[in-house]
Formats: C-alpha cells, structure tokens, sequence
C-alpha cells in the first residue's frame, strides 16, 4: 500500500530546496552539471509543431498550452525538446491551428477560455510563452532546429538550402542565443534536426574535407557563433547517417567524433546527440542478427555510447520512442527495454514524443491530446532526473513503481550518487491529504528496497543504521 502511495501522491519534504541559479549547465568528461557542480541529467521529451506548417506546438487545437505542460512535469520530465523551423522566425510569421475555447483537465477555465496569451501572437512570441511556461514549472527548454523550412525535414539532407544559407541559419541562430540570453529555462541548442545522407556530395558528411557537406565543421562555426553571444548555452551535436563504410540512424552515426571531435570555444559546453530507434521505424540488420538483442549494446557503443564510456563528452539521445511493444514480434520491446537500461541513469535524453500524431512512434499522450499511455511512462520512470535548478517546487526524486513490501525494520539511511543534495538529511513522505507515510527517522529501507532503489535508479545506500 505505502508504495502505492508514493508513485501515485507523494510530496517531498526535506527542509531544503536547489539554490536560485544553480540552473545554467557545462560538462565535464560524460557528466553535466550545475552552476553548483551538483551532477545532472535532462530526461525530458519532444513536443513538435513549430517546425511544421501549423507553427505552433500541436495539440493546441485541443489543449491549453499550460496544461499540457502541467502534464510533462506530472508525468515526471525535467525538460522539453522544442522542434522549430527557421521559417517560423521570420517577421510576421504566424501559427495556425490555436483553439482559443474550451476547457483544459489541467488548467480549467471558469469562462471556457483556452490559449488566451497566445491570441493574435506571432510564432516566435508563442515559443516564447511556451519557454516562459516552463521556466515557470521549473521545466528546461532545448531548441531543436528541426527544419528550414515547414515540414522540410523529411527532404533536407544539409544544414542549409536554396532559401536558408549556412550564414542565415547561423544569424538566425544567433539571434535566438541573444533572445534568450539571462534566461536560464534554455539551457541549449540543438543545431540541426538529423543531419543524413549517403556518399560524397550527397549530404551532410563527417570529416570530408569538403566543406560543402562536412556537417562536424559547420556545427563547430555555429556553436562557436553561438557561444560568443551567449556563453551560458549548451551546444547539442548531432551525428550524421554515413561515416567511412558504415552506415546509421539519421543523425545517429557519431563514430567521426573518435578522430575528428567538434572543436568548441569553450569545450564545457559541448553534448553529443544521437537519435535511436526501434524496428518499428526501420527493420535495420542488428534488429534480425542471430545475436539480437546481446548485439545491440555492441553496436551503439560503436556508433555513439564509445565517446560517452571513454568520456570525451555527455551525451544526450535526442529521440528515441516506441508506439507498440509487442510489434516485429516482440523485438521493438526488447530493443526499448534494452536501450533504457543501456542508458541507464547516467545519459540523458528526450522521448520521442509527446505528440500521439507521430506516425512511427504515437506519443506519451493518447488520441484524445488528454489521456497518458501509462505503459509508456512506467517504462520510462524508473529513469528520469529530478527537476533541475532553484525555483519554488521542491525536487522529488523518481521512485520505482513495483518493489517489494517488506519495509519493517526500522533504521536511518544515508544516501549518495543521484541523491547527493539529500545527504544526511531526514527525508518525511506525506500523500496527497498531508499524513505522513514515510519518515526516514522510523520507517525502514530493506535489503530488497535498497537493491531495488540502486537497479533502476544508480543510488546507492551508503549504510543502514539499525535501532
């Protein structure tokens, strides 16, 4: 029954909170971390539509802005990835597709209004209520340059095109580092969507030595003009489809890195960010290897996981989902489950997504833009990051789901790794009516929760004080 409780209405009271500006980030070796060099992770998830023909985040024809950003943070992420494209920033550029009537399940309305900031508002001024709504929810914000231009993404192979050169998607760039500047709910940016293509001349490619197509030196001059306008960003680096003979996940190939890293001003800021997907999106060879899944470990250390095992920087996975666990005859589910654990709790990521109008992969939300696929969130709570930064809601750390009920003996614990912040510190659990359900001064941590605590979630138990 107590754990029950504690998935479903806990509230964390410790008597502390994360310090006012403990927000902005940098990177040493594979790890990120705070102004106050408290290690972190961004668990968080994609939610598009800027960077379509809509201009706008979807769901807004059915939802409240705000509520559905109330929603990301119930549901337990730290962080939204927010595809746009460059179209959208463009001077009188306006979204579509707001539904100003209604009623939002999480933020309900007395007078059936939905969306009202946004009314007559450009695309650029509703990424920037959306930013503002995190900031306010404690959720961080990591730009994804998605597209060119609407719904260009599916077909632009580079970083530029006939409309957008290379130094038009770096002004754009950096005006947004300079817009956003001294505003620490964005905390990076991700340059371009999925970098792909095969063969010379064909795409974007990896330490060429053609500088038409070498995406690693184009990603270099726009971090770099990104970070002399705003210091305080991280800068996320996607990998591309092909690199020598092998060939990836759009995006995802990030075996260049070894020979060829990007070579930022201040290298504390620079993230790598692959994307991974099941068979459901495409039935690549590793999924029907005779070794499957024992491989797949093999294989992302090969394309990407090297450069965060040797520590040469972080990485987070930029996208990655699944729709129906129980397709290609059990593999999607076996790679998802394999690839969460692959991550564990030391890389960070954004799922892909919390729309469900994605056609490959459906999203945290169901058809009706309200209700969560819960087996999808269960499947991922077990590793997500408390909240990140100093604001008014205190940080509650993600408890497993299922552990067993044999809580008796009583002790005090103390704790170290993701729980660090907690050291020493007596922890009390009180549901949702406010009656205390856990204290950590009487109640007991078992052998079994300890091990349970440290499987899923990397904490470990320092020592178990029996009374």
């Amino acid at each position: 029954m107590i754990l029950k409780i504690l998935r479903t209405a806990c509230v964390l009271l410790i008597g502390m909170y994360l310090p006012n500006g403990a927000t902005y980030l940098h990177t040493s070796g594979s790890d990120l971390f705070d102004a106050n060099n408290q290690k972190v992770r961004l668990t968080g998830v994609n939610w598009f539509g800027l960077e379509t023909s809509n201009m706008c985040p979807h769901g807004l024809w059915a939802r409240d802005y705000k509520g559905m950003l109330t929603d990301v943070k119930k549901f337990g992420f730290n962080c939204i990835r927010l595809p746009f494209c460059n179209a959208m920033l463009r001077d009188g550029a306006m979204p579509t597709s707001i539904n100003f009537y209604g009623n939002d399940p999480s933020r309900p309305s007395a007078t059936n209004v939905m969306n009202a900031e946004l009314q007559g508002k450009t695309a650029l001024v509703v990424m920037d209520s959306i930013i503002s709504a995190c900031g306010q929810l404690g959720l961080k914000v990591i730009l994804d340059n998605h597209s060119r231009e609407p719904d260009g993404y599916m077909n632009e192979l580079v970083w530029y095109t006939a409309k957008t050169s290379e130094a038009q998607w770096i002004a754009d760039w950096v005006m947004l580092a300079t817009r956003y500047k001294n505003n620490a709910t964005v905390v990076g940016c991700d340059l371009d969507n999925e970098p792909h293509g095969k063969g010379p001349a064909t795409g974007s490619l990896w330490a060429s030595g053609n500088v038409l197509y070498d995406w690693d030196k184009a990603a270099t001059r726009c971090g770099n003009a990104i970070l002399a306008a705003n210091a305080d960003v991280l800068i996320f680096v996607e990998g591309v489809q092909e690199y020598g003979a092998t060939t990836y996940w759009w995006g995802g190939n990030l075996r260049g890195v070894r020979s060829n890293p990007v070579l930022l001003s201040n290298p504390a800021k620079l993230v790598y960010s692959p994307h991974e997907y099941g068979p459901e999106v495409f039935n690549q060879t590793w999924f029907t290897d005779a070794s499957f899944p024992t491989n797949l470990s093999m294989v992302w250390d090969s394309a990407f996981g090297y450069i965060a095992r040797e520590k040469k920087a972080p990485l987070l996975v930029g996208e990655f989902g699944i729709k129906d666990a129980t397709s290609f005859k059990g593999s999607e589910g076996i790679w998802f489950d394999t690839f969460l654990a692959y991550m564990g709790t030391t890389i960070s990521w954004t799922f892909w997504c919390l729309n469900p109008n994605s056609g490959d992969t459906g999203g945290i939300l169901s058809d009706d833009w309200k209700t969560p696929v819960q087996w999808k969130i269960d499947k991922l709570e077990p590793y997500m990051a408390p909240l990140i930064g100093g604001n008014a809601t205190p940080v509650v750390p993600k408890l497993p789901s299922r552990l067993q009920h044999d809580q008796r003996v009583t002790s005090r614990y103390v704790l170290k790794g993701d729980c660090a912040p907690y050291l020493g510190k007596n922890i009390l659990i009180t549901n949702a009516k406010g009656a205390l359900v856990f204290d950590s001064k009487t109640h007991a941590i078992s052998p079994n929760y300890a091990k349970a605590l440290e499987k899923t979630h990397g904490i470990v138990f320092v020592k178990i004080y029996k009374k």
